[in-house]
């Protein structure tokens, strides 16, 4: 962790000197909710409050010959007015380093991160403005790795991948102090000669997860590729892969043959599909990923069943898709300039609406390796008057256990979580948008957590108006509807919200 802080620290004072490739845009959020029942309680215990929330925030973009730097600072500053719950700061942001050492050699990623997350899907999910059931997850992330080219078809590289993470008041936190701080240490090598039209890749891989106050060896995978691959034409590869598959986990030591193929398909460069089948230890398993993009259009797809821990999901804080990202893959063929196209990707967002994440699954705590299985699709639209967003997601994550193991340390991460995300803005004026967004999110438990359900509704209706290019004000009214057999409720909410955004 503190190599990461010292070396992001380093670089900062180095791009000090070079102020003509930063660019800095700080910012402050101010919303105010009046909530009829502000932590989702039973009608018999539902409170009123006004909920107050101050976020400043900061954007930053700094490029040298030797680094890029980018990421966005902030802090939730919340206060219940009428003293309903504590008063919370919750950090959120991310801030990404990427260095080179040595030139076409060694090179050194960095990251810092921090994300606002539900507890457990078997709570109530918090709405995003009054922070109930909610937690903070902090990431530190450091990624030497050496990258060489050795002739103009082939490729060498090495990468270890060392994270922490930390979780304060999330599932895991509850259930055993300090059980989310683990470290996610990740190591590959790779070789690749490129198909023309045979080739070959070559590929080991090393992950072994340790949770803080544990004082066993860790969750460990391990497997060890090698692919013949072919391409009948310069947009498709096609691929047979074989290996060894090994995993360690709880009282669990497993070793099979592994062999899968995969496809990959680049008709043009803003359009890829790719999928890897493959015969894992676990039993099949499975990555395909679809991504389009157009000056108005971005859309994501993917189904996945693949081995993983808890801690190494919680490094990449993917819980929901990314609103910022769609947006920037629209924008790429109108805004060459990256640091130009951040700050129209921020001011499309406030301007129309549109919120930061859509929904996704929430991750569960456990101990042990878990099987995760899972499909999704992600769209964002961009008219001249309209923007759509959407997101649909399902997921199934079971731990793996062995034949005589009933159950494992900490919660089970049986469910299936089910989730949809709609969202519609329209510009009524050059000043002012209206937005309309739905969304809907289901789970239900498996195996030792059968007995557990719940299930949330949010409709919402909101507006902002444009003061001036810096200054943007909004105005909300939602409605929400939740029930959650872990604590026994059905609670309803209606609320409204007024806020106002200044970049200086």
């Amino acid at each position: 962790m503190s190599a990461a802080v010292l070396l992001l620290a380093g670089w900062t004072v180095h791009g000090s000197a070079q102020a003509q490739a930063w660019r800095v845009v700080p910012a402050v959020k101010a919303t105010a909710t009046m909530s009829s029942n502000v932590g989702m309680q039973a009608a018999d215990a539902a409170s009123m409050d006004t909920v107050l929330t101050v976020t400043p925030q900061v954007q930053l973009l700094g490029t040298g010959p030797d680094y890029r730097l980018t990421g966005t600072l902030a802090a939730d500053m919340v206060q219940y007015l009428g003293r309903s719950r504590a008063d919370r700061i919750l950090p959120r942001g991310q801030v990404v380093l990427n260095s080179r050492l040595v030139d076409r050699l060694l090179f050194v990623d960095a990251e810092l991160g921090a994300d606002t997350t539900s507890s457990t899907p078997f709570d109530l999910l918090s709405d995003g403005a009054t922070f109930y059931n909610v937690g903070t997850t902090t990431r530190e992330r450091i990624s030497p790795y050496l990258d060489r080219e050795l002739s103009p078809s082939s490729r060498i590289t090495a990468r270890s991948d060392l994270v922490w993470t930390q979780g304060r008041g999330t599932a895991a936190a509850a259930a055993l102090t300090n059980s989310a701080d683990a470290l996610v240490q990740t190591h590959t090598a790779r070789y690749d000669l490129r198909p023309e039209p045979a080739g070959l890749r070559g590929e080991v891989n090393y992950q072994n997860t340790n949770y803080s106050d544990s004082a066993a060896g860790g969750l460990t995978l391990q497997t060890a590729r090698l692919s013949a691959l072919y391409a009948p034409d310069p947009t498709l590869t096609l691929g047979l892969t074989g290996g060894r598959d090994a995993a360690r986990y709880t009282t669990n030591n497993v070793s099979e043959t592994l062999r899968g193929a995969s496809l990959r398909w680049a008709p043009t460069e803003r359009t890829l599909f790719e999928a890897l089948l493959e015969k894992r230890f676990f039993g099949n398993g499975w990555t395909v990923n679809f991504t389009h993009r157009s000056p108005f259009m971005a859309v994501s797809a993917g189904l996945v069943r693949q081995a993983t821990t808890y801690a190494a999901r919680l490094g990449v804080l993917q819980a929901g898709g990314d609103v910022a990202t769609l947006v920037d893959s629209i924008l790429q063929t109108r805004i060459q300039d990256a640091a130009l196209r951040q700050i129209a990707v921020q001011d499309l967002i406030a301007k129309r609406g549109l919120p930061n994440t859509l929904t996704g699954p929430v991750d569960l705590f456990s101990r042990t390796v878990q099987l995760q299985q899972g499909a999704n699709v992600t769209l964002a639209m961009i008219g001249v008057r309209h923007t759509v967003t959407l997101r649909v997601f399902q997921t199934r994550t079971e731990d793996l256990r062995g034949p005589t193991e009933d159950s494992v340390i900490g919660l089970a991460s049986d469910a299936t979580q089910r989730g949809a995300t709609f969202g519609v803005s329209r510009r009524l004026s050059p000043e002012t948008t209206a937005d309309l967004s739905f969304t809907r999110t289901k789970t239900d438990g498996l195996g030792t957590n059968v007995a557990l359900h719940s299930s949330n509704s949010i409709v919402r209706l909101g507006a902002t108006h444009s003061l001036s290019p810096r200054t943007t004000l909004s105005g909300a009214v939602r409605h929400q509807t939740g029930s959650s057999t872990l604590i026994g409720v059905n609670a309803t909410e209606s609320a409204i919200s007024v806020g106002m955004l200044h970049r200086f």
